[in-house]
């Protein structure tokens, strides 16, 4: 009968010394696949030029710390036309290259981030033996990759800044279900009318009461209803 691992790893990686300490973890992974891909052109290589440690967090367990040490090794690239003589193997099911966590725990960390937010999201974790900072929680949470923008009938428009009162850029928000459908990366006019151009499906664009984006909507959606949102009316009438 097969016994299930205590630590599940991935294909090609064997737990070799677990450590434990006061308040963490410590266990010693390392490698025991025979052939590596060069990361550049993809062919196996065989030849080992060095071994190295690499140290990264993992989910805790029993709400302790898990810290692992892969013990990872160089590689020589004999491909004749590569670049790329010497490399570190990867271990991309398990950590990201250059990353500082695995892949589970940045997975989890950005679940968190996603049901609470930062700084609530840090003190949770906390708690469940994971030592980050609210930004660490933001900056996983931002790494996500954004959906494309689907089709959207009532657009709302706007510009926000992304260093205040220096530099602008252009919210685009789906008025119907109330969320963020994209960035653009300035407040143009061009940019916007791009955008609008390639969504035909747009009826009524919700905008400021400025030249910009009514020039905008004006020419990438002439077919759409535009009117001034409730925000502008309110603060030109006061």
């Amino acid at each position: 009968m097969e016994r299930p691992q205590l630590f599940p790893l991935s294909e090609g990686l064997e737990l070799t010394r677990l450590e434990r300490g006061e308040e963490q973890l410590r266990l010693h992974v390392t490698s025991t696949s025979r052939l590596c891909p060069c990361p550049l052109c993809g062919q196996p290589a065989t030849r080992m030029h060095s071994r190295y440690r690499r140290v990264v967090k993992d989910l805790p367990c029993a709400g302790q710390q898990v810290q692992l040490i892969l013990h990872v090794r160089k590689f020589f690239c004999d491909t004749a036309d590569c670049v790329r003589k010497i490399f570190a193997e990867r271990l991309s099911q398990l950590v990201a290259p250059w990353a500082q966590m695995t892949t589970r725990l940045c997975q989890a960390i950005q679940a968190i981030g996603l049901a609470t937010c930062g700084r609530l999201g840090a003190r949770l974790v906390s708690h469940l033996g994971i030592a980050i900072s609210w930004m660490t929680v933001v900056r996983r949470v931002m790494a996500l990759p954004t959906k494309p923008a689907g089709q959207v009938q009532c657009l709302g428009i706007d510009d926000f800044s992304f260093l205040r009162g220096r530099t602008f850029g252009t919210v685009l928000v789906d008025l119907d279900t109330h969320r963020v459908i994209d960035l653009l990366p300035d407040r143009q006019t061009e940019t916007a009318t791009t955008w609008m151009q390639a969504h035909s499906e747009i009826t009524h664009v919700s905008r400021d009461r400025g030249s910009e984006y009514a020039s905008a909507a004006s020419a990438g959606a002439p077919q759409a209803i535009q009117v001034a949102d409730r925000f502008h009316v309110a603060k030109n009438l006061s």
